[in-house]
């Protein structure tokens, strides 16, 4: 039986598949200084698995993506789902910390194809503001991963020790497989006569693709600084931490909120994208100015803001790089991902070092450093291809 696109069965699953990379990080973290301790490795040694997975996740994107416009979306997007599925397996029996590593990057290879083509599943099926409205309800969804993923991590640890979170993945990912296997069909449009072209040949795609990956380094630079100033700086207990963490992470869940209304309400997409832009840059410039004191009720509104931003921004610049290519819309998706990734991946090495020189106000200064180019590039992009 085929599930509706308009259903909320439809929304879950696709979100349940954009959310499989921040469920595959978040959830392992409670369990690496275990890792650590049952094969004697060092911090960064077990810091590696979360390495792997974003390098198997990365270069994955760039086969999985451009593979799906030309041989469909569900055959694709079953065998990255088995692939996800084999390396949980294999994480789970790790017998050595090299086996995990392995199994690891398997399964960041397989997560990717559930992030890359939930998005062009969407793209396939709607069109306009609909694909808006969708993007926004899709990303409510996936949004919640990693604010409970890292609870869920050490829940599921006290049952059984690291390896039953790996169990756990498994099973999610044989649940997702039974569910595309039965209740998806395949989405991609017919491709149009002529030349193929390449996603590099696409300038109003690439565009987009860099507002939104300067605006993911800037909520990076919040996840890599937020332990740094939070735990160390201000002292909380991981408890506390958790609570605030959570708190700050669900701007992301009011932002897509935001953007699903105005999408509903045919609002011009620029309003939210701009908003969440101009808020993310404004609350980062905030906490750089000389003689703001960064305590907690300064860096809660600002890191809020920034997560926030997000929420409006994601679904809006996803849709802008995706609207004209809807032949293109799996390699589309797969820059887009893996521009964000790497952004990211640099955000989190700077702000290290930033904090490791001028303490909390240098993550601020680098969320500066992201997050004005990022509205400077969109306010380009508007005008030249708009």
């Amino acid at each position: 039986m085929r599930i509706h696109p308009d259903g909320i069965w439809f929304t879950l699953l696709l979100g349940a598949l954009a959310g499989l990379p921040a469920l595959s990080i978040d959830m392992g973290l409670p369990g690496l200084p275990l890792v650590q301790a049952e094969f004697a490795a060092s911090p960064a040694t077990a810091a590696l698995t979360l390495s792997h997975f974003m390098l198997g996740f990365g270069a994955a994107q760039l086969i999985i993506g451009p593979l799906s416009d030309r041989v469909g979306r569900r055959s694709v997007l079953l065998a990255a789902l088995a692939l996800y599925t084999i390396g949980g397996f294999a994480s789970m029996l790790a017998p050595d910390v090299g086996a995990l590593l392995v199994g690891r990057t398997i399964q960041g290879a397989g997560a990717a194809g559930g992030t890359v083509l939930a998005f062009a599943i969407i793209r396939d099926l709607f069109d306009g503001d609909a694909v808006r409205a969708r993007l926004s309800t899709v990303s409510l969804v996936f949004s919640l991963a990693p604010v409970i993923a890292p609870t869920l991590g050490g829940l599921v640890l006290h049952l059984g020790g690291w390896r039953t979170i790996f169990a756990f993945q498994l099973a999610t990912g044989l649940l997702l497989l039974a569910a595309v296997l039965l209740a998806l069909g395949e989405t991609r449009r017919a491709l149009p006569p002529g030349p193929r072209g390449n996603i590099l040949s696409q300038p109003r795609t690439i565009a987009f693709g860099v507002v939104g990956a300067l605006n993911l380094a800037n909520v990076f630079c919040f996840v890599s600084g937020a332990p740094l100033v939070l735990l160390g700086t201000l002292g909380l207990s991981t408890t506390e931490f958790g609570l605030v963490f959570a708190l700050i992470t669900a701007g992301v869940i009011a932002g897509a909120g935001i953007n699903r209304t105005v999408a509903r309400r045919r609002w011009p997409a620029a309003w939210p994208l701009g908003a969440g832009l101009i808020g993310a840059a404004a609350a980062a410039v905030i906490g750089v100015i000389p003689g703001v004191h960064l305590g907690l009720p300064v860096l809660l509104p600002i890191f809020f803001l920034t997560t926030l931003s997000r929420g409006l921004v994601n679904p809006n610049v996803t849709h802008a790089a995706l609207e004209r290519i809807p032949h293109m819309a799996g390699a589309g998706s797969a820059l887009i991902g893996s521009m964000q990734m790497l952004t990211g991946a640099l955000a989190g090495f700077i702000v290290g070092m930033m904090f490791d020189r001028f303490g909390p106000v240098g993550v601020l200064m680098t969320m500066v450093g992201f997050g004005v180019p990022a509205l400077a590039a969109w306010i380009h992009v508007e005008r030249k291809y708009r």
